[in-house]
Order: C-alpha cells, then structure tokens, then sequence
C-alpha cells in the first residue's frame, strides 16, 4: 500500500514537472545554502583558532608612557626587570624589544628614523631591537636570507633583516632583496641579511636588528640606557597565561617599589580575553549564518504549501471519484501527504547534491588558487550533521505544509467534489 501511495506521489509530481521544479527549487536552494554556509562557518572557525593559537600563550609587558595621576614617578622597564621575568615558573621564552617609537615612561624618546641605501631613501622607517629568537616567539619567518643568530645578538653585530617595504624602496624588487648589501639607518651602516614576508602595514616598514645594535648605532650610547619598549612573553602553555600574568604584576610592583596597584606604571597585556570574545564572535556567525539561510527553507515550505492547496484544488474531482468507490479518509490524506513529502525530499535530496558539490568544488579550487594569508589556509569542512538536518529540514516541511492541503482533500464529500467545476 505505501509503494502504491508512493508511486502514485510521483506520476502526479511527473505530470506537473515545471510547477512542481519551482516548487522544489526554493528547497533546493535552502538546503545547499545551508550545508555551505555551515561548511564555510566551520572552515572560518578553524582558519582563524590555527592562525591565532600560535600566539595565545603570549604576554605583553609595557611601560605605561603618561604619568600616573597623584602618582609616584613612573619608573620604565629596563633589562633588570627582563631578567627577573625570566626566571619565573612557567616562562617559557622571553624577548626583550626597544622600538624607535617611543620608549621610556615619559615618552620623551622618539627618534625619526630614515633608512638610506645610495640615492634611495625611506623616511618613515621603523627600527626594532630585538632578541634573536623574535621570530620562534612570534611564529614568523623570512622569505630569503636569514635572520640573526645569538651571537650576533650578544655581540651588537650590525646586521638587519628588512619590512617588504622598506626592502622594495630601497632596493627595488629583487626576490632577494638587498640580502648581502649594506645601507645606512640613521648615521649606523647596516648588512642586511634577510628579508621579512608581509605583516600588514604596521610591520612592512620595520628593520629588525639586534637589540643592542639598535641601542648602539640608531638611538645612541645614551638613548634609553637599559630601558626596553615591551618585553614578550610566552608562556608554557595557554593555562598557565593567567598565574605567570599575575607572577609577572606582582614581580614588577616589588621590584618598582609600588604598593598600591592603582599606580602601576607598566602593563601586563594578554590575548586572553581578546581571544575569548573572538572565540565567541566567530561561534555566532557559525551559528547564525546557516539559521539566517535556513530563512529560504521556509520560504521552500511556502511553496511547498502553496503548490498542494492548488493540486488539491485541481484534483477535486478526482478525489471525489475516489471517495464515490470507496477511498477512505485516511487513504486520501495519506496520498496528498505523501505526494508533499516526495516533493520535498526530492528537493531536499537535490540541495544536499548542490550544496556537497559546491564545497567539494571549492575545497579543490583553492589550493589552485594564489592566496596570501587567512585565504591560503581556509579549509570548508564538510560534516554529516549540517547535512543531515538540513535534510530533515526539508522532509519536515514536505510533512507541514503538506498536512493542511491533505486534510482539507480528507474532508471533501464525494458529492460536492464530484459536482466541483
């Protein structure tokens, strides 16, 4: 009986193929809208934790660069303060950083930096002091040359790694750059030995050298002294962020002589919290996006609703003549309602072909395709459940809209339908 009530579905769908195409199409463009938007939302989620996971262990120290209202002076990070940060538990690496922003507790240190090489020049560079192990505590690399060792570092070697920026200025765009070649920041004479890759604005116009190299030849035997722009540190792990945050405040609140934390004079600065709310951010827009295109399942049930009011109103002889030889009430309500899910399933089925094509599409496109950045490593995932529910989405539609009609084909007397014009 159910495979002659399903068989019977399709002849009447098959009878109407253009009505009953657009009926499924809006189905159809549900369900694949919601499979890829769900795809891509996971793919997002897990571009980003992968880019930012790198960096969610690390902690910022800074100087605070305005006096402290009602305040005791403030006192700036200095090489001391590196080393007592090093040793506490859960520190796992350390970068000390002086900029030729500006550095110091009153701000009174900015230096103009312009980087020359020949008859080219960059005037708004921008020189960062560093540790050699800058680009393991940032998870950075070079795109040629090298970056400098330890010894380089300890000695104050005049060694530079070069911004895409000021690399492209000052010696035009070689792949290799200015690797090998020698130029001046300031009145300091520089060897470049690599050049960095792109890092958005901010970082393109940074030369990055040894730290007392910058202290040295840029900013001066006297510029800073001892003091330090920022000190990164990374932590063992992401759970142990919060105790070596609060190590780090309290270690610096003994050691510049402060008792009331409201005059801190540094900041401890974590991507914690930062991450959290992104976390959350990118939670919703995976969760809301594919509810969003579920918006267009609805509007397929419309349809879906729409189209059966108007078979039954077609049909109403012809459930009549079936009434007058014996059909039950239940056989008829069975028929249209089966006829509704077929034409929603049959959809459905088809937007989930649609919408697993077109991930499986872009999944092998963009390998293909030359990207830089958060693009190169977005990966839609394609999951069961996104497709299974938008699926059943689907056949719970067919069912709901189809439920009315077929109650209404029911409740047809068999005089009145058979009189029916």
């Amino acid at each position: 009986m159910g495979r002659e009530i399903l068989a019977i579905a399709f002849r009447s769908l098959r009878a109407n193929k253009m009505r009953s195409g657009l009926t499924m199409l809006g189905l159809v463009i549900g369900v694949a809208a919601v499979i890829v938007l769900s795809s891509f939302g996971q793919g997002v989620g897990n571009s980003v934790n992968s880019a930012i996971a790198p960096v969610a262990n690390s902690i910022t120290v800074v100087p605070k660069l305005s006096p402290i209202p009602n305040g005791p002076p403030a006192e700036p990070l200095t090489d001391a303060d590196e080393k007592a940060i090093s040793e506490l538990p859960g520190v796992a690496q350390l970068v000390p950083n002086v900029t030729g922003a500006t550095v110091g507790a009153a701000g009174q240190n900015s230096v103009a930096v312009t980087a020359e090489a020949g008859a080219q020049s960059f005037t708004s560079a921008s020189v960062l002091g560093t540790g050699a192990n800058y680009l393991s505590a940032n998870q950075r690399t070079v795109v040629s040359g090298r970056f400098f060792t330890d010894d380089e570092a300890a000695s104050g070697a005049r060694v530079a790694v070069l911004g895409p920026l000021i690399d492209k200025a000052l010696f035009g765009s070689d792949p290799n750059g200015g690797v090998g070649r020698t130029f001046r920041v300031n009145h300091g004479v520089f060897r470049v030995i690599g050049t960095l890759p792109s890092y958005g604005a901010s970082g393109d116009n940074v030369i990055v050298m040894p730290l007392l190299a910058a202290r040295q030849a840029v900013f001066g035997y006297g510029y800073g002294g001892d003091e330090l722009s920022s000190i990164v540190v990374k932590a063992t792990n992401t759970l142990q962020v919060p105790p070596v945050e609060a190590e780090i405040t309290q270690l610096l609140l003994q050691r510049h002589h402060i008792t009331n934390p409201t005059f801190e004079d540094f900041q401890v600065q974590d991507l914690g919290s930062r991450l959290t709310t992104f976390e959350q951010l990118i939670q919703l827009i995976t969760t809301f996006v594919p509810a969003i295109a579920a918006v267009s399942l609805l509007v397929g049930g419309i349809g879906v609703l729409n189209i059966m009011l108007v078979s039954v109103t077609d049909r109403t002889r012809e459930i009549g003549t079936r009434k007058a030889i014996g059909a039950s009430d239940s056989a008829i309500l069975s028929q249209f309602v089966m006829e509704a899910i077929a034409l929603a399933g049959t959809g459905g089925l088809l937007g989930v072909m649609l919408g697993v094509g077109l991930i499986l599409t872009t999944k092998l496109l963009i390998p293909m395709m030359s990207t830089k950045g958060f693009l190169s490593t977005f990966d839609p995932v394609l999951s069961g459940p996104p497709v299974a529910v938008a699926f059943v989405i689907s056949l719970m539609i067919g069912l709901l809209a189809g439920g009315y009609p077929a109650w209404r084909a029911a409740q047809l007397k068999p005089i009145e339908a058979l009189r029916y014009e």
